[in-house]
């Protein structure tokens, strides 16, 4: 009669999802529990105290890798590794995806036999693998609606610069010919006035296509930003505003060509500022390693975005500023999309602020330390 013990391990064994298969060391088939029989699709009773030769090995490339793991585990005795193998088995239109762990089954430091255990991860491999294509997808579209939009800019550029400049020149020829308290210099100023918007826009549209590649290299987190800041309050400064930073991070560098990346950095400090309606913007920046990518936080406490407008911020042209041209975020965008990153912007509404995230792929090496705040 088996011991209480004993049918305690073999409920345990029986009830568990993770085949189970011991092979004696002279190749047996030695156990074999539910889940087991049921991943490799066998029998029981027709499979313990055969050869396990005998039931895998069928032909030269019938699961290949899979016979190639327990010839490794038995002949060369490289147990403890785990291997992700395909598996077929017959009249299946599609392998399986196995995950096989090895160890030896011992008593009194000698080796009765190899245990196995299988673990389906099919499920798991085929949602990864969707999930890599939709991530591709959506880089693709990216890229797409990037590379449109240059085509559109240079259009847009080539297209509009001359009429504009002719417009704006002739209206002041015009007006000069007129006596200053002629009525049709108020019209006239009108028109000079659009075309210098209409020149704004065509500059800041040559400015988006023409943008360089980044120089990668490695860049001092601290230093920076530092810099960064000191560029943006130099711009601030004429109009008698200035931004206040407190930077933590736990990353040393970042691998970014600089002067590009800081032009997206300074222009998101500048939108801080531009909705914040005190005189000194607070804004919090936090860089850190998030799993394989590093992630640039900026926080300001500003007016914040309607709930209807978030996700057209990064469209061209579009702006809430009565003298934006709406260029401004879609270039932090294509600069962030050229070093391989993402931009998310998220407010929880009127009043509350804006978070942006600049998401950039982490470096192969070593590239976080021990973290270090600066106020």
């Amino acid at each position: 009669m088996p011991s209480f013990n004993s049918i305690i391990v073999e409920n345990i064994i029986e009830s568990i999802d993770v085949g189970l298969m011991v092979i004696s060391h002279e190749g047996k088939i030695k156990f074999l529990n539910s889940a087991a029989c049921e991943i490799l699709n066998l029998n029981r009773e027709k499979s313990l105290g055969f050869g396990w030769g005998e039931l895998f090995i069928t032909d030269e490339v019938f699961n290949t890798e899979f016979n190639q793991v327990i010839l490794d585990v038995i002949n060369e005795r490289k147990a403890g590794l785990k291997h992700i193998v395909p598996y077929t088995v017959k009249g299946m239109k599609c392998p399986k995806k196995l995950s096989i762990t090895s160890s030896f089954l011992t008593e009194n430091d000698k080796v009765l036999g190899l245990v196995f255990l299988f673990d389906d991860i099919t499920d798991i491999f085929n949602a990864e693998r969707r999930e890599k294509k939709i991530i591709s997808r959506i880089a693709e579209l990216q890229r797409d609606r990037i590379e449109g939009l240059d085509s559109l800019s240079q259009a847009v550029a080539h297209q509009v610069l001359n009429p504009t400049t002719i417009i704006g020149g002739m209206a002041n020829l015009v007006s000069r010919k007129l006596q200053p308290e002629d009525p049709l210099q108020r019209e006239l100023k009108i028109i000079s006035e659009e075309a210098m918007k209409l020149e704004g826009l065509v500059a800041a549209v040559k400015t988006y296509s023409n943008m360089p590649k980044p120089d990668i290299s490695a860049v001092d987190v601290s230093d920076f930003f530092k810099e960064a800041l000191d560029n943006a309050n130099l711009i601030l400064e004429r109009i008698g505003e200035s931004i206040e930073m407190k930077l933590k991070c736990s990353v040393e560098k970042i691998n970014v060509g600089k002067e590009l990346f800081k032009t997206a950095i300074v222009e998101l400090l500048l939108n801080a500022s531009n909705f914040t309606p005190e005189k000194v913007t607070l804004v919090h920046i936090e860089v850190e390693k998030v799993k394989h990518t590093i992630q640039i936080r900026i926080i300001d406490h500003g007016l914040g975005i309607e709930p209807q407008m978030i996700n057209h911020v990064l469209d061209p042209f579009f702006s809430t500023k009565a003298k934006g041209v709406g260029m401004g975020l879609p270039r932090v965008n294509k600069i962030v999309f050229e070093h391989q990153g993402k931009l998310y912007i998220k407010s929880p509404g009127p009043e509350k602020g804006t978070t942006v995230t600049i998401e950039l792929p982490c470096p192969d090496v070593e590239c976080c330390s021990k973290g270090k705040k600066l106020n």
